[in-house]
């Protein structure tokens, strides 16, 4: 406005001082007279086009006025707002060097970019400007302009100069410079002169909703704060709500300053209500005035909204927020907090303290999951080595290391501390302890034995510790087979005092006992499965039931009968344990005393109690031989059928059938009697059973005295019942399977190849090819093994067939042949006779059935397996696992969670871990978010050296925390993982997806969009 009365009156000088000139100008310079009647009625635009022709057309003589006229035609196209204004004024300047109006055309220059808030452009114009060169009334506009352009580049003392220039005159500005001038003033704290001069302008309409925000800053800045509040409290319900909540925080930060926490916290609420933006600042200061009251969740609320930059401030808002949450008994969320606040080093002292704080809290609540503990505890010595908390600090680690549950970090920690106390070795006891327990529970059984090999050489420390690392050893001796030591260790065991109490007091003498027996030591063995039956309360019943059995075969191996028996007779009263085979060893050993009527009794009576047992055929064949032994030739061919033809794969079927061809012969029907044999030797060519065929044929045609037609016959069966090529065929198998008998496998290998090219047919095809399979199995040679073993799976049966289709399992198991592998394990199941292959099928069956992502089939073959005898406890948890996972395939959410139950009681497992993050992730999925809280917590407490898992646990619990609007325990939870977890996986990347898409910067720093609780 004030510039458009300044160009007003310059046009009206413009137009008096050649208005009586233009009466001499001839017709021509009507054009100018036109554009200054055009410019007087401000119609700009067409005054414009006279200046503009009258310039074009004007001569060397009125080289004045059309300078004048050129001058006029940029002013109106600057009140035009044309986009050619810049360009028009230095055109200006390059076309009129000599023009009167050249100062005026670079202040002119200057107005256009200060208009358009380009103050630095402005200035350098404005600095061309001879102020000299311009009337009075400019001058004042000159200054005033210029100064305002430094002003707002906020160089105060070069404005300072140009509005003293004009500062306590009469004009139109004398109230803005006066305003700039105080507020100058105020900026460089001259804070007595800014008061002085913004009362002046108190009543000024322009400034009077201003000045009073100003002077009761000013009153704050001088600490004169009964003043501040005094000014501004009238003032806090006048204006905007911009300006109300300017009065209100002036007052809430006097109040502040005053320890009036009270009245301060009451103002800060105003002021958050009433801006649309509050500053961080005003959460802060709300927070702390109500720390200080001891509204200490109120303060949680203020001061968790100005943690998402990096400063100072947040620090200190981190550390006090622990605090907060000490005092309100929330130790965990205090945890995070201090964890946050020690991160930032802005206040050394905050820092330490904080740092303090943490590795006390994490001890106090027993959180290590990835070594926190420890790992700050590192990072305090380092960080603060002259602390007066350091001893303080040193006794908390070594508490650290005897309540630890991360066991793999500790131990790498434990491993750098150059002296060691007898609290380090204690620990280094126990956390070598648990750590070879993590291992034995992985099936890692050889490095499980270097960690209780570690727990022992510190066995003086914890007396618990030490039996259980000999008993736990012992275990693990066993699983690798070196029973030698693995009896050691047990009786290292039971011999220390205080085993006795222990549950694994009796399960050791069970352990010996089948260490001798694997051993083949049948006496030691019988010594040591009595004393566990005597030692036993019942409890285990399939334990129980194992050891009669096994005491039984030790009897029976030494030939003890009556005292077999007894045994057997025992287990066959345990239904838990194997009751079929005590009964069928019972009659075995009955017949051996040549009581056949009390055999044949037992074994009816065990095919008619257990029609699906393994012994069925079995029995059934020893029936038949029973009824021999007593001339009853009839029943013995019956039964000898009858095996035959129910299981006509099973190990007797080959038996049976030469059993006939024997009975036949012996009484005298040696048509059947040779029927029968040749079914031998055709059935079952190359066996044991061929051979003794073979025999008693050569017999029947000789009783016939048709020694021809033996000879006619024997030529037909080819190379392996010739007696020349028999021979060679024997030498060249033995002098393989010597190497073979030796361990020595690579020449065993090279010497069966030999004999299968030889005689391809030859009698020892099978043991050749299985015994090559089993040496090339042992090297490595896989393929060339499974070619051998898919052989002799797929010949007659044998003693080999079942280890054969065992191995094939494995063997197709681990090229990813997961078909096959089932199909050769379902075989296996159906054929096999050793109650420990067919739980092996079992296992790969349902292994196979869990990779191919047949979920229903999976959940049947792991209820198949769990109703097994003697399934081991890791097999038992990797069924339900298996189980749990197809449920949860099958989206049967319920079925899922009580399997995952089952397996997460041990998460030292890999199936515990994993199933306790599934737990509380299907609690989560259910909308049960406080029980997958409750559930990560627990599985935090519990540890588990499988991190994965538990900082999967930890992004879920993240995502807890996020739905409740508690963003700042949830990005601190994620930040941890990321300082403190190890693996080489997607953990980091799901963690980083997390804090891009929740990262508080991404929200308004102001408002506390942060929301925490």
């Amino acid at each position: 406005m004030m510039r458009k009365i300044a160009l007003l009156l310059f046009v009206a000088f413009v137009h008096l001082t050649y208005a009586q000139q233009s009466l001499k100008f001839d017709s021509k310079n009507k054009l100018y007279e036109h554009g200054m009647e055009m410019y007087r009625l401000g119609k700009y635009g067409l005054a414009r086009v006279h200046f503009n022709n009258f310039v074009k057309e004007g001569g060397a003589d009125n080289a004045t006025l059309i300078a004048e006229a050129a001058y006029l035609e940029r002013i109106c196209a600057q009140k035009l707002e044309n986009d050619d204004v810049q360009y028009l004024w230095e055109s200006y300047l390059a076309e009129y060097p000599y023009s009167n109006r050249l100062h005026y055309a670079k202040m002119h220059l200057g107005d256009y970019y200060k208009d358009k808030s380009k103050y630095r452009q402005a200035t350098r114009w404005y600095d061309k400007v001879k102020p000299s060169a311009l009337d009075k009334e400019t001058q004042i506009d000159y200054y005033f302009s210029s100064g305002y352009a430094l002003f707002m580049q906020e160089e105060y003392d070069a404005a300072l100069a140009k509005f003293n220039k004009i500062r306590g005159q009469k004009h139109e500005y004398s109230s803005s410079v006066q305003y700039y001038y105080a507020h100058i003033q105020y900026q460089k704290g001259n804070y007595e002169t800014a008061l002085s001069e913004f009362k002046k302008l108190e009543e000024e309409r322009s400034f009077k909703k201003v000045i009073p925000f100003y002077v009761a800053q000013i009153y704050y800045l001088q600490e004169d704060y009964d003043s501040a509040i005094k000014y501004a409290e009238p003032l806090i319900d006048q204006g905007t709500r911009a300006r109300q909540a300017d009065m209100n925080r002036i007052i809430a930060d006097a109040y502040y300053a005053k320890k009036d926490y009270s009245q301060a916290v009451v103002y800060y609420q105003k002021v958050i209500r009433l801006a649309d933006k509050p500053l961080r600042e005003d959460f802060y200061h709300l927070g702390f005035a109500n720390y200080f009251i001891g509204e200490y969740e109120a303060a949680i609320n203020g001061l968790s909204k100005v943690t998402s930059n990096e400063d100072v401030m947040a620090q200190n808002a981190y550390y006090h927020l622990g605090d907060c949450y000490l005092k309100s008994g929330d130790k965990k969320r205090a945890r995070v907090a201090f964890e946050a606040a020690s991160k930032y080093d802005f206040d050394k002292g905050i820092q330490e303290d904080a740092l303090f704080n943490y590795i006390k809290l994490n001890y106090e609540l027993a959180f290590s999951p990835f070594n926190e503990i420890i790992n700050s505890f590192m990072r305090f010595i380092e960080l603060f080595p002259e602390s007066d908390r350091i001893d303080e600090a040193y006794e908390y680690l070594g508490k650290a290391f005897l309540t630890t549950k991360n066991y793999r970090e500790a131990l790498a920690s434990m491993e750098k501390i150059q002296n060691k106390t007898g609290n380090v070795y204690r620990a280094l006891q126990r956390v070598a302890y648990f750590r070879a327990l993590e291992l034995f529970t992985d099936s890692r059984f050889n490095e499980a034995l270097e960690f209780f090999d570690y727990s022992l050489k510190y066995a003086e420390y914890d007396k618990n510790l030490k039996i259980g690392a000999y008993y736990w050893r012992g275990e693990t001796y066993y699983r690798l087979g070196n029973y030698h030591k693995a009896i050691v260790d047990f009786r290292e065991f039971i011999y220390q005092p205080g085993s006795y109490d222990m549950k694994e007091f009796p399960v050791a003498h069970y352990n010996i006992a089948y260490s001798y027996y694997k051993q083949k030591e049948y006496t030691e063995a019988q010594n040591w499965f009595r004393k566990y039956n005597n030692l036993t309360d019942g409890h285990d019943r399939v334990m129980m039931g194992d050891a009669y059995n096994r005491t039984a075969d030790c009897y029976y191996v030494n030939r003890q009968f009556a005292q077999a028996i007894s045994m057997y007779d025992k287990a066959s009263t345990i239904p838990e344990g194997s009751p079929d085979y005590a009964l069928f060893q019972k009659a075995f050993c009955l017949g051996l005393t040549k009581d056949y009527h009390g055999k044949i009794s037992v074994l009816d009576d065990m095919v008619r109690r257990y029609p699906q047992s393994p012994y069925v055929d079995d029995a059934l064949y020893e029936t038949g031989r029973s009824y021999v032994a007593l001339s009853n030739n009839e029943r013995a061919i019956y039964y000898y059928k009858s095996t035959k033809e129910k299981y006509p794969k099973g190990s007797y079927a080959k038996k049976a059938l030469l059993q006939l061809g024997l009975v036949y012969y012996n009484s005298n029907d040696n048509d059947n009697s040779l029927t029968f044999y040749k079914r031998v030797v055709n059935e079952y060519p190359g066996t044991s059973e061929a051979e003794d065929a073979l025999l008693g044929i050569r017999n029947i045609y000789m009783d016939n005295n048709d020694l021809n037609g033996y000879m006619k016959y024997t030529a037909s069966l080819g190379a392996f019942a010739q007696v020349g090529e028999r021979e060679q065929d024997s030498l060249t198998f033995v002098s393989a399977e010597r190497f073979y008998m030796q361990s020595d496998c690579e020449r065993a290998i090279a010497h069966f190849k030999n004999y299968l090219t030889r005689f391809p047919e030859g009698k020892f095809v099978l043991n050749a090819h299985f015994y090559k399979a089993d040496c090339q199995y042992k090297t490595g040679a896989y393929s060339d093994a499974l070619s051998s073993f898919e052989y002799v799976a797929g010949r007659e049966r044998s003693l080999f067939t079942e280890e054969a289709l065992l191995r094939m399992g494995e063997l197709m198991f681990q090229q990813g042949a997961y078909r096959k592998a089932y199909d050769s394990f379902s075989r296996l199941e159906l054929e096999a006779e050793i109650v420990e292959n067919r739980l092996e099928a079992k296992i790969g069956k349902m292994r196979c059935l869990a990779q191919i992502e047949q979920p229903q089939e999976c959940i049947r073959a792991a209820e198949n397996l769990l109703i097994s005898p003697k399934v081991a406890d890791e097999i038992k948890r990797e069924a339900y696992y298996n189980m749990a996972s197809s449920y949860l395939k099958l989206k049967d959410n319920e079925k899922a969670l009580e399997n995952y139950q089952k397996v997460a009681v041990n998460t030292k497992s890999a199936e515990g871990a994993e199933a306790k993050y599934q737990i509380a992730q299907l609690m989560y999925d259910s909308g049960n978010q406080e029980a997958a809280e409750k559930e990560i917590f627990d599985y935090i407490d519990r540890g588990t050296s499988h991190q994965y898992w538990l900082a999967r646990s930890f992004i879920l619990l993240a995502e807890i925390y996020h739905d409740r609007g508690e963003t700042f325990q949830a990005v601190q939870y994620l930040q941890s993982i990321k300082d403190n977890y190890e693996g080489d996986d997607d953990i980091e990347q799901r963690v980083d997806a997390y804090l891009n898409s929740w990262s508080p910067k991404d929200e308004s720093a102001d408002t506390g969009a942060n929301n925490v609780g």
